[in-house]
Parts: structure tokens; C-alpha cells; sequence
């Protein structure tokens, strides 16, 4: 068993995307408010996917016309064009930011609107 744990330690030690590949993760924004701003953070070449949740809507169903999602660039960030998935139980916005900046994070802003209430 100690063998196998050493073999596979340093393999993944030996493999240079390893840890790019496990830098990738899925951030959950939720908003119960009409607006709500975040300031997230992303390691150097590191990729992170955002999703935007809105709460407290009541009644109101959260449709690609009531609501709106922006991923906002940063100096040496890019981020894909938001997509809404509405289709689903509970409605959510997503989008995907890529640091390519090898020694720095990045701070990209993300804003989330949300329906009034019913």
C-alpha cells in the first residue's frame, strides 16, 4: 500500500497539468436582493465557474428577462458571455473566468439583478 501511495504521488508530482486540472471549481453566488456585487478571487492560471442563484424572489419566477448576470473582466482575465439556464427547478446564471497570468491572482467582479418580490 505504501508503494502505491508513492507511485502515485509522484506521478501526479511528474505531470505538470495536475494541479491546473484541480484548480477549476464551481462558486455559488446567491442574491435575495434586487442587486447584489461580488468580488471573487482566481489564482494564478486558475479557472473558476460562477453561478448565479436569486432567493427571495417569492412568486416571481426568475426568467433571462428579469434578471441579468455580469462577469466582469480584469488585467489579464477573461471571462465567457454569461448564459442563463431557466429550464431548471431553480433558475441560475453562469459564466467561466480564466487567469492567465502565471503569478498573480485576479479579482474579477461579478453583479447579480434579480426580480422584485411578489
Amino acid at each position: 500500500m505504501r508503494v502505491l501511495v508513492t507511485i502515485l504521488v509522484a506521478g501526479s508530482c511528474a505531470l505538470p497539468w495536475a494541479g491546473a486540472a484541480s484548480a477549476k471549481s464551481t462558486v455559488q453566488l446567491h442574491c435575495s436582493k434586487t442587486k447584489c456585487t461580488y468580488t471573487e478571487e482566481i489564482g494564478p492560471s486558475g479557472t473558476k465557474s460562477y453561478q448565479g442563484y436569486c432567493d427571495g424572489t417569492g412568486n416571481t419566477k426568475v426568467t433571462y428577462d428579469n434578471s441579468h448576470f455580469d462577469c466582469h473582466k480584469a488585467k489579464g482575465l477573461t471571462c465567457t458571455v454569461p448564459t442563463f439556464f431557466g429550464n431548471i427547478q431553480h433558475p441560475v446564471w453562469s459564466c467561466t473566468c480564466t487567469n492567465w497570468n502565471a503569478t498573480h491572482e485576479a479579482h474579477p467582479d461579478i453583479d447579480l439583478w434579480c426580480p422584485e418580490p411578489s
